[in-house]
């Protein structure tokens, strides 16, 4: 059946060949910074609907649900071809680019796998692109509007007939089709990833809107100090070096605190009970994450390494430890390891994954602290730690491809990553390891023995803790079969036990660090937190190789890895059309944002829970460095309701926190005769304040005031209908209240699902 296929494939594209300049033609691709949208040909000038023809048959549609001369016998699911140009695909791009999804009458939306992509023969910029139906489609479905997508731009959309012509959703144009003209368009070179990437080194190269977009993947937003969007220090800065040199400088300049390493300052160690006296002061300097959630803030609104910042925060929420877990947020316990996260931000990942493992934090977290093996007879370790570095920190549950898609199995089925043998296996090698010896902290004039949460653990002197038996672990890419680490032949004494643990240890986090799973799934990750929340299998692939290799012939280069994603067709571009790209601005990246944008002053004391503080961040559900579980504050996999989209960060919207979101906005902009959050000593001891002066200039004409919100907060991307919304609503403000009428519009924009939802 699949040759008969590919024979009738061969015939058609025969018959296409002859009769094209009267079928499909187009212009010719472009390349840079500003990306064209795919175009879907339909059949003239005033329809919608689609040239399109069953992939094996060569039937018009209507289609069934399921082919008779289908690909395979156990998938008969019908396949559409449809024709397109426009299609800026990369040199050995394939249909793992793009995506496609399809709208019924009711409006629901089904995805459509991309099967193939390729050129028309003889007609190198035209492209046939072949895409499987739903199985969620019903067989008289009627028309649905199919749409392509690329490098996160969204094709128009055409009309497809399943089941029966007819119905279906209104067309997003009416009576304006996309025939093809009538001369073809020639065949392109496509760019490799590095020449597309070498663009970057000209700084003329990138769009101003796509220098802002930028900004906001990389940092926590540009800064407001000019005299509008185009003249605030961070955007002529970028602008003027270009955006491969300001990521070389970014990944080199250092962190806020040169003896750590860290934006977060050497912490002195406490006891774990409270000492006396200590009073109020001494209580939330010591045993609250206030310093720590104030050094934040502080960090984002005024520190130059905004990128590690960023790179730093999506790290913490792959990598997790929780504060109320560390002796009821004890600062110092918790510090070393955000120390940990940002020494390595810019590091290689093997020795991130190496230094939070043996963290005195991760340690508590995670019960790697004081494990044993109980019974080497019967070893029954604390299996916490080995269960989620692998589930969480490094390889994730399922069998990935090098472009993150699960392998299946030949029944359609995942295949897991490991087991729970895997798991009692690994934990076995993290036993006998615990804090190091107790160090001397000077308190109230005392010297005072503490317990280590500053150094990393060592392994323990009770050689009865360790399990000295052999052990297997996982295959990776230097073992075809699963690593076998050995028995200990010689801990007949402490110091060959200890050693023997410290080899297994790193034969083990070599053995994660070398999965095939770890490049795809790391990058996965990153990407949701940094661009969008479903990127493309091609843009995990190209990011997953630069893991695999920098170019130099070293795995795990982080550097390498952040260059790969943010120099990628999917993240850059002036604008993004595509519906289902970018990602939700979590609550810490919202607040952080605003803050920015209208460069305000801060005291960075807004994720507290101290009496006479309080957290803006808890409202809306993100306690900042004591996320609720393991999975972080929002699960990465957490799926839009009634879509088959991913929005990790809609975990955390629901109707309460929509509600507080607005009424952070209104407490930071139009409450208190919008001063900001005032001074509440001894906690809250300058407050934080917004400066808008720069927009208040424009309030007597809303449009101009508006049009420099929307090119200020979202890169000119805000739609007509939402600007002729806010423009009433700041007419209906009276002249002569300019700042009214300027702090009005800044929170309309603040709460708009536009605003909020990045891209």
């Amino acid at each position: 059946m699949r040759i008969r296929a590919f024979a009738s494939r061969k015939r058609f594209l025969a018959i296409v060949c002859a009769g094209l300049a009267a079928f499909i033609c187009g212009a010719s691709n472009t390349s840079g910074a500003t990306q064209s949208s795919p175009l879907l040909f339909s059949v003239s000038a005033t329809s919608t609907r689609a040239i399109v023809l069953e992939s094996v048959s060569m039937r018009a549609e209507p289609f069934s649900l399921n082919s008779e001369q289908n690909f395979s016998p156990s998938d008969p699911r019908t396949r559409i071809t449809l024709f397109c140009m426009n299609l800026d695909l990369l040199a050995g791009e394939g249909a793992n680019s793009l995506t496609a999804d399809a709208e019924d009458g009711g409006h629901s939306h089904y995805p459509l796998k991309v099967e193939y992509v390729g050129q028309v023969p003889d007609f190198g910029g035209i492209y046939m692109v072949v895409l499987r139906l739903n199985d969620l489609m019903t067989s008289n479905l009627g028309d649905v509007l199919v749409r392509l997508n690329l490098h996160g731009m969204g094709s128009n959309r055409v009309r497809v007939g399943i089941g029966q012509i007819g119905g279906g959703p209104a067309d997003d144009n009416p009576g304006v089709g996309t025939p093809a003209p009538t001369t073809p368009p020639p065949a392109v070179t496509a760019l490799t990833i590095d020449q597309y990437r070498a663009q970057f080194n000209n700084p003329s190269f990138p769009s101003d809107q796509d220098l802002q977009r930028f900004l906001e993947q990389s940092s926590w937003g540009s800064k407001g100090d000019g005299t509008d969007p185009q003249h605030n220090s961070d955007f002529l800065h970028l602008r003027q070096i270009g955006i491969q040199a300001y990521l070389n400088e970014q990944l080199n300049t250092p962190p806020l605190f040169s003896d750590v390493q860290s934006d977060y300052p050497l912490t002195p160690l406490y006891p774990i009970n409270q000492p006396s006296p200590c009073d109020a002061v001494c209580v939330r300097d010591n045993y609250t994450l206030y310093p720590l959630q104030k050094q934040f803030f502080t960090n984002a609104l005024t520190q130059p390494d905004q990128l590690r910042q960023r790179v730093a925060f999506a790290l913490h929420q792959l990598i997790v430890v929780s504060g109320r877990d560390l002796n009821n947020n004890e600062a110092s316990w918790f510090a070393p390891y955000l120390q940990a996260i940002d020494r390595n931000a810019f590091g290689n990942f093997r020795t991130l994954l190496y230094e939070i493992t043996l963290n005195p934090g991760m340690g508590e977290y995670l019960n790697m602290r004081g494990n044993s093996v109980v019974n080497r007879t019967n070893p029954t370790p604390n299996e916490n730690y080995a269960r989620e570095i692998m589930q969480l920190f490094s390889i994730g549950v399922d069998t990935l491809n090098q472009d993150g898609t699960p392998v299946l199995d030949a029944q359609g089925n995942r295949v897991p990553s490991y087991d729970q043998a895997t798991i009692t296996n690994l934990a076995r090698v993290f036993t006998g390891w615990d804090l190091a010896p107790n160090t001397v902290t000077n308190i109230n004039g005392v010297n005072t023995s503490v317990t280590n949460y500053f150094e990393p653990m060592v392994p323990n002197a009770n050689t009865g803790r360790y399990d000295i038996a052999q052990k297997t672990l996982l295959t990776d890419i230097n073992h075809a079969n699963p690593l076998v680490v050995q028995a200990c032949s010689n801990c007949t004494n402490v110091a060959n036990t200890q050693q023997y643990a410290r080899d297994s240890l790193n034969l083990a986090i070599d053995n994660l660090f070398n999965h095939p799973n770890t490049g795809a799934y790391l990058c996965t990750q990153l990407i949701h937190q940094l661009v969008t929340s479903n990127p493309s299998p091609a843009y995990v692939g190209r990011c997953a190789a630069a893991f695999a290799n920098n170019g130099s012939g070293t795995r795990g280069d982080l550097k390498a890895v952040i260059n790969a994603i943010f120099l990628d067709p999917e993240a850059r571009g002036d604008v993004k059309t595509d519906p289902n790209y970018g990602h939700l601005r979590e609550p810490v990246l919202w607040i952080a944002h605003m803050l920015r944008t209208f460069n305000a002053t801060s005291d960075g004391v807004l994720a507290t829970n101290n009496t006479g503080a309080g957290s803006f961040t808890v409202p809306l559900a993100q306690n900042l460095f004591n996320p609720p579980t393991v999975f972080s504050y929002y699960p990465a996999d957490f799926a839009l309701p009634g879509t088959n989209l991913v929005g990790p960060e809609f975990g955390l919207l629901d109707t309460s926190t929509t509600y507080q979101r607005a009424n952070f906005a209104n407490t930071l902009f139009l409450a208190n005769s919008g001063n900001g959050i005032p001074v509440s000593a001894p906690n809250r001891p300058t407050g934080t304040q917004v400066n808008y002066s720069r927009y208040q200039s424009l309030a007597g004409n809303p449009t101009q005031l508006v049009d420099a919100l929307n090119a200020g907060m979202m890169h000119g991307t805000m739609s007509q209908l939402a600007k002729n919304n806010i423009v009433a609503a700041v007419n209906s403000i009276a002249s002569s209240d300019p700042a009214g009428r300027t702090r009005t519009a800044i929170y309309l924009v603040a709460t708009s699902s536009q605003y909020q939802v990045e891209r």
